[in-house]
């Protein structure tokens, strides 16, 4: 699935110390609190914590490119910058709730700024909501007409509310606008998963090989790829050839909560209970994470 963060001011370093510095950041960390206390009715204060050192920092997984310390000084100097990078750090750390309210007020401070809504479909893509997920990319793609983050993730929004028209055309808009092998990598596994779902088996296992041939360095999108395998050898009746796909999948590890109970219903068919239970269990840690910022 779509598993890479937007491409867009990703932070490298910690900003906490670089933002105290500046003499707006009293007035701004006062103008963010308002927002994410009403936004979230209360619940991401419990994630908001401008006074910890200990926050972690985003990756980019798309391109892994490192922002200069250039970069960083400029979002110090920007309030929405800075809070952009707030919101991805928020992301990276598993604070969801903090992330959409932060992104909400982006969103509202900025309503012409795609990057935002990139990052806002992202939130409600690890969520769940599928739905307004969609709405969140389809704003970016009016504002970005040729974005592969937009077309990449409705190819699998899409896919998700059981729309396999427009998914596909999406799935053929993002490798339209690929520019890399980690992009090319992502949107193949997107629509292998998409095949397997419009029960096009040999296109998904196709689409999946080569997916693994160019994720070479993206661990989640080489976990899917080998999820998406197994489904397919499941669903050709090869049971036995599926189950190494899937161990493989395990091995890696993915933040999509559905793969785990997918393959933990497959290895309980099978008697192997153990095996079972662990993946359910990864799967309701997952899913319960989501559910929670979703509610």
């Amino acid at each position: 699935m779509y598993d890479n963060y937007p491409k867009h001011d990703v932070p490298q370093q910690n900003l906490i110390q670089r933002f105290f510095a500046q003499r707006w950041s009293a007035i701004f960390i006062e103008i963010v609190m308002t927002i994410v206390i009403t936004v979230a009715a209360g619940a991401a204060f419990d994630y908001f914590d401008p006074l910890d050192g200990e926050r972690a920092t985003a990756a980019d997984a798309t391109s892994g490119e490192a922002v200069t310390s250039d970069d960083a000084d400029s979002a110090t100097r920007d309030p929405l910058a800075f809070a952009r990078s707030l919101g991805i750090e928020y992301i990276a750390a598993g604070r969801l709730t903090a992330a959409s309210a932060i992104f909400d007020w982006l969103i509202a401070s900025a309503p012409d700024d795609g990057s935002s809504y990139a990052w806002r479909g992202y939130v409600t893509m690890q969520t769940g909501q599928y739905i307004e997920a969609q709405a969140y990319y389809r704003r970016l793609l009016e504002l970005r007409p040729a974005d592969f983050d937009g077309h990449n993730a409705l190819c699998w929004a899409y896919g998700e509310t059981g729309d396999f028209a427009p998914a596909m055309a999406h799935c053929q808009r993002a490798l339209e606008s690929a520019v890399s092998r980690s992009e090319f990598a992502s949107v193949l596994e997107n629509r292998c998963w998409l095949g397997v779902e419009m029960g096009d088996y040999g296109a998904a296992a196709t689409d999946c090989r080569l997916s693994l041939s160019y994720a070479q360095e993206n661990g989640e999108v080489q976990a899917l790829a080998h999820y998406n395998l197994g489904r397919v050898q499941v669903a050709r009746g090869k049971t036995s050839e599926a189950l190494p796909h899937f161990q493989e999948a395990l091995r890696i590890g993915s933040a999509y909560a559905k793969m785990y109970l997918d393959i933990g219903e497959v290895y309980a068919t099978l008697g192997h209970q153990a095996a079972a239970q662990a993946s359910f269990e990864r799967y309701r840690r997952l899913a319960g994470d989501a559910a929670s910022v979703a509610r």
